[in-house]
Parts: C-alpha cells; structure tokens; sequence
C-alpha cells in the first residue's frame, strides 16, 4: 500500500510539474507574441537569438559584442505593454521625464564586461547581437527579465525592452585582429567610413550601383594569405546588393564603376564575423575582389 501510495503521490507531482510547464510555455508564447505584436506596431526589422529580439536603430559595421568584451553603453529599460513605464535609465533627461530618483542613479554610461557584470539575462544576451557605434532596442519576455518578481513598479511577468547605445567595446577578440591588421601593407589602400580599405584597380569613371541596386558581375573572398574562400558570377541573373553577405562585398560593388574592379582588405566585422565559418576562423579580416560589369536598370 505504501508503495502504491508512493507512486501515486510521484505521478500527481510529476502531472502538476507537467501542468506547471506548460503554463510557464503558454505564458512565454503570449508574451513571445506580444512582443512580436510591438515591434511589428513599430515596422521594426529584428534578428532573434536565445528567446531575446534584437531590433537595430541605426547602421553600424563595428565589431559584434562577445563574451568577455568590455562595453560602455547607454541604456533605458521599460515596459512594453499598457501602460508603458520606464523603469531604469543612466540618460538624465530620460530619467527625468519619467520621474526617476536622480539622487540613486550615475548618469554616465554603464560599463559591463559581457559574461561577468551580473546583467538581466534577457539584456546580457540582446547585447550580444549589438555592434559597436550602435543603437538598438533589446526585447525579451519575463523569464529572461524580472519574472514573478515585483520590481519597483514592474508587474510579475512582464517583458521588457531596453533601448541601447553602445559607445565603446573592446575584447581580445577585437585587439587580436588590430594586431594582426598592422602587419598588412595598405600603404596603396583608401580608409573607407565603414572600416574597410579599398583600392581602385581599374576605375572607368562610369556610373556605379546604390546597396540596393542590382547588379551584374562577380567577386572573390579570400583570407589575406590567398586561400580562397568564395566566389560567384552572374551573367543572367542579377545580384540584389541588399541582401548580400558578407557586408565587404556589397559595398565593394557600390564603390566599384561599371567596366570597373576594385580590391579591399575587410575587417571581420564587414566579413564573417565573431563567430567565423567553417573555412574562416573569428576575428579574420578577408580580401575581396569586386568586378562590376553592369547595373540592372528596369
């Protein structure tokens, strides 16, 4: 009887554990949802990773933050369903409007080494899909938030979202790949405002493509020591600039006239990135070549 017992009592706990999931599920599907409902309000474009949504304010081709970087950013925390409330700012006039105490709070951006400053998880992890010189707005449900928890005058089980400007950012990651940068001769190269170096191997002085033009034309990605990494043609269909990868490559086609080719040395933000490809390690910075033979006109 005590054993029946004992197992009667296990299956109850393991039903109400199961019915305790699915409640928590269909809580953060409604908030999941609620969230998607608005940012679509807003038209915001938005990248999801880890349960958090990331919505990108402002273009930004600097380096992506990672574990164990060090940022400085400016931030404001709020609610996003009725009514709105902010919560937490460092920025004094936003702190004012919404009648924060200004007597608690530095008004100076908030330093924070990714993976070590204790942050809200939601926020540590939408951090992570930022760049360097970007604003963005970071969103997440309760569980990566405050949860159940009443916080000053956060309602249990809300999702938030955080405005961000990230100012500063620096990591091993980043530092390595400077170093690495001095060691190659650009002396022939041109700084472009996105960070990386072109040169005009052959310019015809003709029109050239917008990023969202399309094109006719072809490129190669190698590492900077010539191992080849990809490359494409086109005669027949067009390449749509917008929606080409890497970043270096796109702005290699609008810097490049018709009949033209031009040559860079791209940083891994513009390239492949903090986390690299099976052929390119993180923190590699990449050499394309760009020949533009036409721009799609009708």
């Amino acid at each position: 009887m005590r054993l029946t017992h004992f197992i009667f009592l296990l299956s109850f706990l393991t039903i109400v554990a199961s019915c305790d999931n699915s409640l928590e599920t269909d809580k953060r599907y409604a908030e999941e949802k609620s969230i998607e409902s608005y940012i679509s309000s807003k038209k915001w474009s938005y990248t999801k990773s880890n349960g958090v949504y990331c919505s990108p304010q402002s273009q930004s081709y600097g380096y992506e933050v990672n574990f164990g970087d060090t940022i400085l950013f400016w931030y404001k925390g709020y609610t996003i369903t009725s009514p709105i409330l902010v919560f937490d700012s460092n920025i004094k006039s936003v702190a004012i409007e919404a009648k924060l105490d200004t007597m608690v709070r530095k008004f100076e951006p908030l330093r924070a080494v990714i993976g070590s400053t204790p942050l809200l998880d939601g926020l540590k992890y939408g951090l992570l899909l930022c760049r360097e010189n970007q604003k963005a707005t970071i969103l997440f449900p309760s569980n990566l938030g405050f949860g159940d928890s009443y916080v000053g005058p956060v309602m249990p089980w809300s999702p938030l979202a955080f405005d961000v400007e990230i100012i500063y950012l620096n990591g091993p990651g980043k530092v390595n790949e400077q170093n690495l940068f001095r060691t190659i001769n650009l002396s022939e190269y041109t700084l472009h405002s996105s960070g990386l170096y072109y040169q005009q191997v052959v310019d015809t002085g003709l029109v050239r493509p917008t990023e969202t033009g399309k094109v006719f034309g072809s490129y190669t990605v190698k590492l900077t020591g010539g191992q080849e990494i990809e490359s494409f043609a086109t005669t027949t269909e067009p390449i749509t600039l917008s929606n080409l990868t890497p970043h270096a490559v796109r702005i290699g086609f609008t810097l490049s006239s018709v009949g033209g080719t031009v040559k860079i040395i791209a940083p891994s933000p513009l390239a492949y990135g903090k986390k690299g490809t099976p052929k390119v390690s993180p923190y590699t910075p990449v050499e394309v070549t760009v020949k533009l033979d036409s721009i799609k006109t009708n």
